[in-house]
């Protein structure tokens, strides 16, 4: 299958790329974000010549002057080598340009680098102070007898240079550690989740928590979405804060059965999230359709919640022909009750992405200084390699 852009793409005659075939039409803008019509929409371009994979957009509140900076992060390879490369814009989202990369050893040697996250401090953790830039990955899948483990490295020059400073968990046998996400409790307890896979016979996969007073030593792992059918697969977690101050986590739930689907719930300590067999509201948009597939979760300055997929499905479970052009969103900031969500065009549209780790995998957004709402995700080009893209709608 060919996957490609919606948008007119830039900047990829200078980088030596090929573009990919464009798609015409799409959805209409959506009102309400709050925005003045005087601003541009930026059409996509491409952040790297290169394989960059699981993309990560932050925007900077802590670090004095250089705060509404954008930092990114994915996961590029040279060689067999894989490592973290970070890349900074100091313009809104308008330009990038890569600062530093992150990796050790085990990355060095070949031995598999997947799913990062890219954070920042909010406030100090031990010794760690407010603004300390946190990325973390799952290392070691690709090496016979695998044992992965999660990662986490620091950086306190604003992405400038990076030292591992913990490894989490490693696995007990040859299943994965997956897909690492980060927040801080009031009480400056930093809390840890990602995907396990390591219970294979009981559950295929389930969502599992640490958590950290100084990031270097951290507790064993506890589950906090376990179902009780074995081939449940829930993963992909994204935590974040709403503006009522209570915490939110969408993930999916993969399997036979599940679909990779999407759902979510809602606490006041991100520490406790309730029964870990319960089953959340499956989130669907008011016209029936469903995202699926590598959710993510963004906070909108206006206390609006933005939901990112992979793919787009209609009622009946047939891929709508809007995949990959949309995003869901809802002004039902606590989330609870009947969540009224509305569709609305995606800054980097991807034409047909399918169940695959390149199109549109994991898509990542954020409100810049400047006013847009910019996205980072990746698509293969016309040579299959899998390139991410950035852009911005005003």
């Amino acid at each position: 299958m060919t996957t490609a852009l919606t948008a007119a793409l830039t900047g990829t005659a200078a980088a030596g790329v090929t573009a990919p075939s464009l798609a015409d039409g799409g959805p209409g803008r959506p009102g309400g974000t709050g925005h003045g019509r005087d601003r541009e929409d930026r059409p996509p371009q491409l952040l790297v010549d290169g394989t960059g994979l699981y993309p990560r957009v932050i925007r900077l509140a802590h670090q004095g002057e250089a705060d509404d900076r954008l930092l990114a992060s994915v996961v590029s390879f040279d060689g067999p080598s894989g490592y973290g490369a970070i890349w900074e814009s100091t313009d809104g989202g308008a330009t990038f340009a890569q600062i530093s990369s992150v990796s050790d050893q085990a990355t060095e040697t070949g031995e598999g680098l997947c799913c990062a996250t890219l954070y920042e401090l909010p406030r100090a953790v031990g010794d760690l102070p407010a603004g300390t830039l946190l990325w973390s990955a799952s290392v070691g899948a690709d090496v016979a007898e695998r044992r992965m483990s999660i990662r986490i490295w620091a950086s306190t020059d604003v992405g400038r240079s990076w030292e591992r400073i913990a490894i989490t968990a490693v696995a007990e046998n040859d299943g994965g550690l997956w897909e690492p996400e980060f927040a801080v409790t009031d009480d400056d307890t930093l809390v840890l989740w990602f995907c396990d896979e390591t219970d294979g016979d009981n559950h295929s996969q389930k969502i599992v928590q640490q958590t950290s007073t100084d990031a270097l030593t951290w507790t064993d792992r506890e589950p906090i979405v376990e179902l009780e059918d074995p081939a449940a697969r829930p993963g992909m977690p994204n935590v974040r804060r709403l503006c009522t101050g209570q915490w939110a986590m969408s993930y999916e739930i993969c399997g036979p059965q599940d679909l990779c689907r999407t759902y979510l719930r809602t606490t006041d300590d991100p520490r406790r999230w309730g029964a870990v067999t319960s089953r959340d509201p499956l989130i669907q948009a008011a016209d029936g359709t469903e995202p699926r597939h590598t959710p993510t979760l963004t906070i909108d300055e206006d206390g609006s919640v933005l939901l990112g997929s992979q793919m787009h499905y209609t009622a009946d479970g047939a891929v709508a022909t809007d995949n990959g052009q949309v995003v869901l969103r809802t002004h039902d900031r606590s989330l609870q009750g009947k969540v009224h969500w509305v569709t609305e065009p995606a800054p980097v549209p991807v034409e047909d992405p399918w169940n695959n780790y390149c199109p549109n995998y994991s898509p990542t957004f954020v409100r810049t200084g400047t006013g847009h709402l910019l996205e980072i995700t990746s698509a293969p080009t016309q040579d299959d390699v899998c390139r991410p893209w950035y852009g911005s709608l005003a």
